[in-house]
């Protein structure tokens, strides 16, 4: 178990285990060739770690013909912990074995130690950088021989709020001169950040909310997906894929209601009786049937 491990499982309660689990790279069996491009930046912002602003790409190989699509990749971790190379190797291969490129980011992160310090990285800076990676990559697609036209985010965790956020709020990828309709389809895989507000409230996990999202309850309701939806903000199609507590169930289910309430398609998949670690760790892992069909499913109907 590694330091960042340490802190998370003592900090956070995840339980040892899960976090060996979630951080296995290889994959048994796959037979997905792949190339990387790893550590390219994406900005450059003076006093932050360059590593926390960068992106490694997975490319089909051998290359198709014609440009293909993107899927971009938000890893959690709490908001505090966490990297781009985590877990990717199944992701990957199944991904440009399926004809997609794939591009999984980096963004600041919160203190590893919860902090009250009124500076530090909180809402909406993680989503922020999310949302200029995903320009980034638009605009320099002609480079790396994917389709701008065709780009689906996909988040677990932490990662999956983000990319949430970044698809409803659309201050995020306005601040770029885009819209959420500049996105093809999101997926997000387990998390209850649908609803900050609501996840505050609810119980022991919130000192990982609070060292994210602060003490304000406006900055509560601007981070939370939900606030956002509404019809005709161009809003892309969800996955979301859920398990755990009614609680946590309950949330997914309440989002995506709103969503179909806005005309937007929501689908959700119940991971049963999988852990957290499992949405993330078994996703694309060969005869995995869960989780990777339905993913892959809409994948394909967003991006062909």
């Amino acid at each position: 178990m590694n330091i960042r491990q340490a802190w998370a499982h003592i900090l956070f309660g995840i339980p040892v285990a899960a976090l060996l689990l979630a951080g296995c790279s290889r994959c048994p069996e796959s037979p997905g060739t792949f190339r990387v491009l790893g550590d390219i930046p994406y900005a450059e912002i003076p006093g932050t770690d360059p590593n926390l602003l960068r992106l490694d790409l997975y490319l089909p190989d051998p290359a198709p013909k014609g440009s293909v699509p993107l899927v971009v990749w938000v890893h959690g971790g709490g908001w505090s912990i966490g990297d781009k190379s985590n877990a990717m190797d199944c992701k990957a291969s199944l991904l440009t074995g399926a004809g997609y490129a794939l591009a999984s980011v980096n963004y600041r992160l919160s203190p590893r130690i919860p902090s009250d310090d009124p500076g530090r990285i909180m809402h909406p800076v993680h989503a922020q950088d999310v949302a200029t990676a995903v320009f980034w990559l638009r605009e320099h697609a002609p480079e790396y021989g994917f389709d701008p036209g065709r780009i689906a985010l996909m988040g677990h965790s932490a990662g999956a709020h983000l990319v949430s956020i970044v698809a409803t709020d659309a201050s995020l990828l306005g601040a770029h001169g885009l819209t959420p309709e500049n996105l093809a389809g999101i997926v997000s895989l387990d998390t209850e950040g649908y609803d900050v507000a609501a996840h505050m409230s609810n119980g022991p996990a919130s000192g990982i909310y609070q060292n994210a999202f602060g003490e304000d309850p406006a900055l509560w309701a601007a981070a939370s997906p939900i606030t956002h939806v509404a019809a005709g903000r161009g809003i892309p199609p969800f996955l979301i894929v859920t398990r755990g507590s009614a609680f946590r169930k309950g949330l997914s289910r309440k989002f995506a209601d709103s969503l179909e309430d806005a005309e937007i398609s929501a689908t959700v998949v119940d991971a049963g009786r999988y852990s957290h670690a499992d949405v993330n760790r078994k996703l694309g892992m060969p005869g995995e049937t869960v989780v990777t069909p339905p993913v892959m499913a809409f994948l394909e109907g967003c991006l062909r």
